[in-house]
Parts: structure tokens; C-alpha cells; sequence
């Protein structure tokens, strides 16, 4: 464990909080806006993985200006006595600009922006370990690996610098421990501590996004680990569990850890003001819970924000597709009392990445909540719903929330295997944008970098350099006839990653046991003449996330098109290009085709007899709604916004 020596036991507490404290927080909490961050996640335990991986899964789901940016940060050794700057939570374009984090960040890439600022520092250690970063550390040279999901909790505070004391938010915990831990138990250990000792803010001051959960993983085991700060000693309460081996655990931005055995350190790890803060707030009853478990997420969650259902429908859709023959009522009255859904559930299979990509792909298809049906689709079966603007201040209600998610800056599929030399055992699948419309790549972590094209990304500049608009720019072409492009980005994400795959199963092989037995299990790869070595291996995957850019930038041009001016014009397409299919009849029936303009009156009547001039035109015309094309939009009504739909003419 390379980390500065703290205590596990934490300094007695200040005086606590009052009542009043704490109903002025809450009542704080509803003044403030909602935060943006909104992330789903999973944690698949190695019994319950297809080949002993474990994986951890995350979606940044940020708003209109995210950093959508990786860095990567090299392994580094310190002198003696150095302190290390702690930076503050910054999540949009730019996230950090200086020398500390990577090539990623230099100033010269952002010359209009002053570099960052730190907001305190800490001691620093003698040597820190190479780690790939987003928003948040993601996997580091050891194959330890994170995700996180924002949460609501019983207290807020704020930074040090911003109106508050507190030193870390969980951004900085998780590039912490990147940097220092080789173990997911460690990573929990250290920025527990860390958090308790210096104090700790959440991603807004309000109880709504005041609070976080990291989901941490290594090559054996993994945890879910949830974060309250503590404002009246500049503090921080946490709760950790280790996720059984066969299971799967879920995270959609609400707590989840309930039933915490006091006395079960190899399954669960808690700060040690954790009961006396609780009981000091009266947010625990041992006489009724009982003396030797505890309940944190009814004592310091705040429950679900933004919306009933924002959190708890995602549970149920997650564990619907992990394993159906669990059953479990997508309705329930308060997630935070009721607990209506178990901690962790049984595989109905051995899951892989694929599975993961495509849980993350899920708008609720097939389920009464299907997003893709109903009015707000549009009449190409969306599942993307647009929120904010005055209007939803007068028009109250609200959209459900999927697992898929335009808005997501970047979804990472973070495996982990311990039979692997490090540096091609662990795999970070990356998917730029919104995970139903991205193509995921594999990257090492042993890379020596990150792809060029994961470097740049900015919201309000087309480029064509960068992964994420490319992914960015084919989605929201993809709106156009959403029904009939998503086969076409289907199509594109299984073939690039099948290669994706087998460029992973091709590194395996010349590194994975029974290559060099010698040397199949060590941290770094053997470099002996005409072996691969750690540039070669990343000079492998950089070449393949390249493919996948010229890829995506293809399938834009692809998709317009095809879909331009609401026609279809598919290769070899039977009658030639420029199809009119028009819209469902679904569709025109909610918004008011029949009341259109009706059809022109009939030639006047000149009483020529039977026979006269325009009535064999007249008979022979159809009626309304007749129109070319109607043989082409017929085919698609009944199936209109069904993932796969194609046309014909």
C-alpha cells in the first residue's frame, strides 16, 4: 500500500450538528439548483463474470459543456517532504489546465485559460502509479479501476476556497488513490481517511448531488463505497461493501448499502463516526433496527432526486437485464424506506463487456416504459428526452429516466483480470458520447498514453480529430429516423467491437499464460528481441481507435445520406434512392393530420353525359390520405420506432 500513514481510527468527533443545523441544510438543499451529474453503474463480482474478470462500469452523464478530455497521468517518484496539490471539482471544459495531470492539460493546448488553481495540499508519497483520468480516475497501471454515481445524503458542505473547509471531493479521492493503491481495499482505506481527516464536499452544496458513491475494483474483489460529508467537524461519514463474488451490484445515483454487519470487516469497512454521527442526529433506532446492523442508506441517504423513479427504475431495468428470472415491481412508494429491491442479484448467465455495452444501451425496450414509444418519441422512435427551459416551470412533470443517456460525455466498461501481466490485463472499453450510439475501444493499462483523439473534444467546436465528436455528430444525425439509423449504428458497433476484441485476444495471446510462463504473471511485459514491447502494445490500440474515428466520420455521411429530407435512399434500394415514407399513422393521428386541408373539390361539371372528361382521372384517384410512397409508410407504421426497422420500396 503506497500511501502517507493515517489511522483507520478516526479523532473523536466534534460537538455535532444541531437540529436546527440540519434543518437549515435541508431547507438550504431545496432552495439550491439540482446538480447535473446523474451517472448509472455496475459492479460484476468474478464468479459472476464469464472468465473470472470483474468489471466496473460508469457513465458520465454531464450537461452542454462537459470536458469530454482523458488524460493520462505517468508514474511518478517524489522527493522527500513534497506536498501534493489537491485540486478543486471542476467538470466542465476545462476541467484542470497545468503540468500536474498530463499531457492532456498543458496550457499551451487551452492558451486562453489561466492554469488551475489548487485549493490545498496534502503529503505527498515517494512513489505514485501511472493511471488513466477522465472526470475521475478510471483504471491506474495496477488495473485498479473506478466508477461513480453522484448521490443525495443527510448534510452538504462546501470547498475550501468556496465558502466551506472541506479539502476533497471524490473526484480527487479517486485520482488519490490511482495514484497510491494497488488494492480496491486499500483505495477504500485510503480515501476514507483522507475524507474523515481533511473534510469532504460533494459535486453541489445542496443534499441533492451533495454526497457520492465510487463503485472500486482490482483484479480480486470489489466495493461499493458511499460518501456523506460532515460539515460540523469538517468531516466525512462512509460506508463500504464488498459485492460476493457470484453476484451484481448496481449504482443510479442513490444510495444502496443497507444491513452494514458491525462486525464483518472482511465484507464491510465504515468510518468510526459513522454510528455516533447517526445517533446524534436520531438517524438510527437501534432498538429498532437492532444493535448489530445498520441501514446507512435509510439513516444518511436523501433519497431519489430530480424525480421519483429517477433512481430506483434504473435498478429495476438493471437487474431485470442481469437477470429476469429475478422478479422484482418496478413501482414502489419511498426507495429510501422501502428498500423494494436487493443489494445484489445472481448473473441469470456469466456476463462479459459486450453484456455490459449493452446494458448500458438500455432505454427500457420491451417494458411498459419503453422510450421509444408514445408522443415524446417523435415519430422515429427516440429515446432521447430533452430537459430544461422556463416552460417546465409552468408545465409541471417529468420524462423517465433510462440507463442510455444522450447527455453522457464518455461510459467506460472497466475488466479486470488477475491472470494477466497488468499492463494488457486490465482493459478500460471506452465509449466517447452516449453509450446507444458510441462504438467502445479497448485501451491497456499499460498504454503509455491515451489515443490522440481522446485528448481533444470541445462542445462548442467541430472536430474532426476528436473520438467524441465524431460519436457526437452520428447521434444526433441519428434523430433524423432514429427507427431506421439505429440499425445502422448497431451494425457499425458490432463490427468495430468484434475488432476491438480481437485485437484484446491477440495481446492475450502473446502475453497470457502458456505464451512465457516466465513471465505471463508480472506487472510490466517482457521485452526480449522480437517480443512486443509496452510502445508496440499501445502503437496496437491507438491504431485501432483511429479505425474507429475514419469509422464514425464514414457512418455520419453514411446516415445523412440515407435519412436527408426525410427520404430513404438505401444501397441497391428497389426502385431507386429518394423513397417517401413519410410518417406512421400513429403519428399523424396525434397531431391532427385528418384535420388538415382537405382534398381539392372536384372539376366543375360541364353535364357532358356519361363519359365526360376527368372522370376516368377522378375514379382512379386514390382517397385520401393517399399519397406516393404510402406502400413504403405503411411497412413502417406498425413498427415504427422498433430498433432494426427497415425500409423498402
Amino acid at each position: 500500500m503506497q500511501a502517507m500513514a493515517t489511522s483507520t481510527t478516526t479523532r473523536a468527533p466534534s460537538p455535532p450538528l444541531t437540529s436546527a443545523c440540519v434543518i437549515a441544510l435541508l431547507l438550504f438543499s431545496c432552495l439550491a439548483p439540482p446538480p447535473a451529474a446523474s451517472c448509472s453503474t455496475f459492479l460484476v463480482g468474478r464468479g459472476a463474470s464469464a472468465d473470472g474478470s470483474l468489471f466496473v462500469t460508469h457513465s458520465d452523464d454531464g450537461e452542454g459543456n462537459p470536458d469530454v478530455r482523458l488524460s493520462f497521468v505517468p508514474a511518478a517518484t517524489h522527493q522527500p517532504g513534497v506536498m501534493r496539490a489537491v485540486w478543486p471539482d471542476l467538470e466542465d471544459n476545462p476541467r484542470y489546465v497545468g503540468h500536474a495531470r498530463g499531457e492532456t492539460y498543458l496550457p499551451s493546448r487551452v492558451p486562453a485559460q489561466a492554469p488551475t488553481a489548487p485549493i490545498g495540499h496534502v503529503p505527498q508519497v515517494n512513489h505514485t502509479y501511472a493511471y488513466t483520468e477522465g472526470n475521475y480516475g478510471i483504471m491506474n497501471e495496477r488495473q485498479l479501476s473506478m466508477g461513480e454515481s453522484t448521490c443525495s445524503g443527510a448534510f452538504a458542505a462546501k470547498a475550501a476556497g468556496a465558502g466551506g473547509q472541506a479539502l476533497f471531493c471524490v473526484n480527487e479521492l479517486s485520482r488519490l488513490a490511482m495514484e497510491r493503491c494497488v488494492t480496491a481495499r486499500c483505495a477504500v482505506e485510503l480515501m476514507g481517511n483522507m475524507a474523515v481527516r481533511y473534510g469532504f464536499y460533494g459535486a453541489s452544496g445542496s443534499f441533492e448531488g451533495g454526497s457520492e458513491t465510487l463503485l472500486i475494483a482490482d483484479t480480486v474483489e470489489g466495493w461499493v463505497m458511499h460518501f456523506v460529508p460532515y460539515p460540523a467537524t469538517n468531516s466525512a461519514v462512509w460506508v463500504a461493501r464488498r459485492v460476493p463474488d457470484g453476484e451484481v451490484t448496481v449504482v443510479m445515483n442513490m444510495f444502496t448499502i443497507r444491513g452494514v454487519n458491525l462486525t464483518d470487516p472482511d465484507n464491510f469497512l465504515y468510518s468510526a463516526n459513522m454510528i455516533p454521527v447517526a445517533r446524534a442526529h436520531g438517524l438510527w433506532d437501534p432498538a429498532a433496527e437492532g444493535e448489530g446492523t445498520f441501514d446507512f442508506t435509510r439513516a444518511f441517504s436523501g433519497g431519489e432526486y430530480a424525480h421519483k423513479f429517477y433512481s430506483g427504475r434504473r435498478m429495476w431495468g438493471a437487474f431485470r437485464l442481469v437477470n429476469p428470472a429475478v422478479v422484482l415491481d418496478p413501482d414502489y412508494g419511498d426507495l429510501r424506506l422501502d428498500a423494494p429491491y436487493p443489494w445484489s442479484v445472481p448473473p441469470a448467465k456469466p456476463l462479459t463487456a459486450a453484456d455490459l455495452h449493452r446494458m448500458h444501451r438500455d432505454w427500457y425496450a420491451g417494458t411498459p416504459f419503453d422510450m421509444t414509444h408514445g408522443l415524446a418519441a417523435g415519430p422515429f422512435g427516440s429515446p432521447d428526452r430533452f430537459n430544461g427551459g422556463a416552460a417546465e416551470a409552468s408545465v409541471p412533470g417529468a420524462f423517465e429516466r433510462s440507463i442510455a443517456l444522450h447527455r453522457t460525455t464518455y461510459t467506460h466498461v472497466l475488466q479486470t483480470r488477475a491472470w494477466l501481466p497488468d499492463a494488457v490485463g486490465g482493459i478500460t472499453w471506452f465509449g466517447a458520447h452516449a453509450a446507444h450510439g458510441t462504438c467502445f475501444i479497448p485501451l491497456p493499462a499499460g498504454a503509455t498514453g491515451v489515443p490522440p483523439s481522446l485528448m481533444v473534444g470541445n462542445a462548442t467546436v467541430v472536430d474532426r480529430a476528436s473520438l467524441w465528436w465524431a460519436h457526437r455528430y452520428v447521434h444526433n444525425l441519428a434523430q433524423l429516423k432514429y427507427g431506421y439509423a439505429v440499425a445502422d449504428v448497431r451494425r457499425a458497433q458490432e463490427e468495430w467491437e468484434a475488432k476491438g476484441l480481437a485485437l484484446v485476444h491477440e495481446m492475450d495471446a502473446r502475453y497470457g499464460p502458456g505464451a512465457d510462463t516466465a513471465t505471463s504473471r508480472a506487472h510490466d511485459l517482457p521485452t526480449p528481441p522480437g517480443r512486443h514491447t509496452r510502445e508496440q502494445v499501445t502503437a496496437a490500440y491507438f491504431a485501432h481507435a483511429d479505425a474507429v474515428l475514419t469509422a464514425w466520420w464514414a457512418l455520419a455521411d453514411t446516415l445523412m445520406v440515407q435519412y436527408a429530407d426525410g427520404f430513404i435512399s438505401m444501397p441497391g434500394q428497389k426502385g431507386g434512392p429518394g423513397a417517401a415514407v413519410g410518417y406512421p399513422a400513429r403519428w399523424l393521428k396525434a397531431v391532427g393530420w385528418s384535420r388538415g386541408p382537405p382534398p381539392p373539390p372536384p372539376p366543375p361539371s360541364r353535364n357532358r353525359g356519361p363519359g365526360r372528361a376527368g372522370d376516368r382521372t377522378r375514379t382512379s384517384a386514390p382517397e385520401p390520405p393517399g399519397r406516393a410512397g404510402d406502400s413504403v409508410r405503411m411497412e413502417a407504421e406498425e413498427s415504427a420506432g422498433t430498433p432494426g426497422l427497415r425500409a423498402t420500396a
